[in-house]
């Protein structure tokens, strides 16, 4: 995991501020980083997770086998109803879900359902549409962004890669107190670790979305893009940024 994964999941931790033998909610879990940062720090804490991916779940499942607060991670459809009793939770945190969810309002509400009074909720996302990205010309640049924040993939219910910068007022607009409102910022130099997943991860979406007559740009400006990255970096010239808006609030 790079410093930019981990910095993430640690600021997470640190913003639920959960003490020894608490309980915590992951939304949207994934393979468990961010519960396994809680793991690290509480071993005492009770641990659970949801993840539409069956496979990420077993993986999860795995990482988190030998916590001893215990770890609960399960198959939902986080568009639905969470599977959890009212007031039953000491912290919630998600992170890069609520963009895939079509009613993120509904959401917001269920997550302040389950907290127990003064619980609190810990809800992060990157703005896509403010990616920095330095490598290719402007224009192309612009483009590839732009179609990747945009762009919805076969496994989202929804998209809206400008959902960073909404957080704020989604949050202030349900049941949650909001506490504090903080951006993110990750950076990278070298096309290695967290930058290279993310820009990988670009590129391999907007090739899929091109291949199957979704996407906006076409597959040779994909590959051009991606190359002038590369070489970019090869003579010391990259460059990414991204925010992940962070919103801590209370029940």
């Amino acid at each position: 995991m790079s410093d930019a994964d981990e910095l993430i999941h640690e600021y997470l931790v640190d913003s639920a501020a959960v003490r020894e033998g608490g309980c915590v909610v992951d939304l949207g879990c994934g393979r468990g980083p961010t519960l396994a940062a809680f793991a690290r720090r509480l071993p005492g804490a009770r641990l659970i997770g949801f993840d539409r991916s069956a496979e990420s779940v077993e993986a999860a499942r795995g990482l988190l086998a030998d916590h001893e607060g215990g770890a609960e991670i399960e198959v939902a459809d986080l568009a639905e109803p969470l599977p959890l009793p009212d007031d039953s939770v000491d912290a919630v945190v998600s992170y890069n879900v609520l963009e895939c969810l079509p009613d993120p309002a509904a959401s917001l509400a269920e997550i302040a359902r389950v907290l127990r009074p003064g619980g609190r909720a810990v809800v992060a996302h990157v703005d896509f549409d403010s990616l920095v990205i330095a490598g290719a010309g402007r224009d192309l640049d612009r483009r590839v962004c732009h179609a990747f924040t945009d762009d919805q993939q076969p496994w989202m219910d929804h998209v809206d890669g400008r959902i960073g910068r909404k957080l704020p007022g989604l949050v202030q607009d349900s049941p949650l107190l909001v506490e504090r409102v903080h951006p993110l910022v990750t950076s990278s130099t070298e096309l290695s670790g967290h930058a290279r997943r993310r820009i990988e991860g670009i590129r391999h979406a907007l090739t899929s979305a091109a291949s199957e007559g979704r996407g906006t740009v076409s597959l040779a400006d994909i590959e051009t893009w991606h190359e002038a990255l590369q070489l970019a970096a090869d003579h010391g010239r990259f460059f990414l940024a991204e925010t992940a808006v962070v919103v801590t609030a209370r029940a």
